[in-house]
């Protein structure tokens, strides 16, 4: 059984947990509804750091590019391009979790919005992001994963219930 811990902040929530990029997959499919997607990101300047396959598997499924930040907080510099630009982001649509698996074990630490088919990117009802938080910095191995999320009424009204039903939430 999985357990997840569910905490607020001001502008987002988070689901802490520590489980397998298989079951962090079934976690944020349940954030997909049947009318819209989930589109993960991934910065158009590092593609050319993957092999072919995986290149081929982000631009196949490219919706869109542009360099909208998107996360809770205030942007950072060092995500910047040389000559203080944005960077162009590859947005790509993943349908199913065998795919989003393929997207987290290609960046681990991945943003990604859920967008109703056939609109615009700046419509995105939600923004899911994971991210670690390393307690101790002596200790390597010793850290947290935290799967974020912006839109707090659709988690409370519908996601929660689907979460209860399929792992443990410690309170």
């Amino acid at each position: 059984m999985i357990i997840l811990k569910i905490s607020l902040k001001p502008s987002y929530g988070v689901i802490k947990h520590n489980e397998t990029n298989e079951q962090l997959a079934r976690l944020v499919h349940l954030f997909v509804a049947d009318h819209t997607s989930l589109l993960f990101s991934f910065y158009e300047r590092n593609l050319h750091l993957y092999d072919v396959d995986i290149q081929k598997f982000i631009l196949d499924r490219c919706l869109f590019v542009n360099s909208n930040w998107v996360l809770p907080w205030e942007e950072t510099i060092p995500y910047w391009d040389e000559g203080h630009t944005r960077p162009n982001i590859i947005w790509f649509a993943i349908t199913n979790i065998e795919d989003i698996v393929k997207a987290i074990e290609i960046d681990n630490l991945f943003r990604c919005v859920i967008l109703e088919r056939g609109e615009e990117f700046d419509q995105y009802s939600n923004i899911l992001f994971h991210e670690e938080y390393h307690p101790l910095i002596d200790e390597e191995d010793d850290y947290d994963n935290y799967l974020g999320f912006t839109n707090k009424e659709d988690f409370f009204h519908t996601i929660l219930h689907e979460i209860k039903e399929n792992f443990f939430i410690r309170e």
